[in-house]
């Protein structure tokens, strides 16, 4: 993946609304905290239902479309990292989060860095041991 790539996948995310309702309060998740650490796949896997789904700019996608990205993002920045803000939820709904995060990366081409905040549409299992749903995801900021 290109560095260009991504930023057109952060351009279509500024189009998104993927915000937290006004009901929504502060929550902890360390299984969302583990996933946003985790760079090795077979770690990952495992914090995922079997159902999975990706959100993104070409509509629904399953694991491996997630596995893919992963490893293209890995491969077009030397030092990816994505620092969690805050997680919020809804009471109405426990199992659906919105994730707010500041993504970094410095290209490995040279190109402008990344530097994105968005926030993400999380949806939980029904007993919180995996992530069934991963997007979409709204830009808030970026520079």
């Amino acid at each position: 993946m290109r560095p260009e790539d991504v930023r057109d996948a952060f351009a279509w995310m500024e189009t998104v609304v993927a915000l937290p309702p006004a009901t929504a309060v502060e929550v902890e998740c360390e299984l969302v905290h583990r996933l946003y650490t985790t760079r090795e796949w077979e770690r990952t896997r495992p914090m995922l239902a079997d159902d999975f789904v990706l959100v993104g700019p070409t509509g629904r996608a399953g694991l491996e479309a997630l596995r893919r990205t992963n490893e293209l993002m890995a491969d077009a920045y030397e030092d990816l990292q994505a620092e969690i803000e805050t997680i919020v939820s809804d009471p109405a709904a426990p199992d659906v989060l919105y994730v707010r995060d500041h993504s970094r990366g410095r290209p490995r081409d040279g190109s402008p860095a990344l530097d994105v905040r968005a926030w993400s549409r999380v949806v939980l299992t029904a007993d919180g041991t995996q992530v069934r749903e991963l997007g979409p995801s709204s830009v808030i900021q970026s520079a």
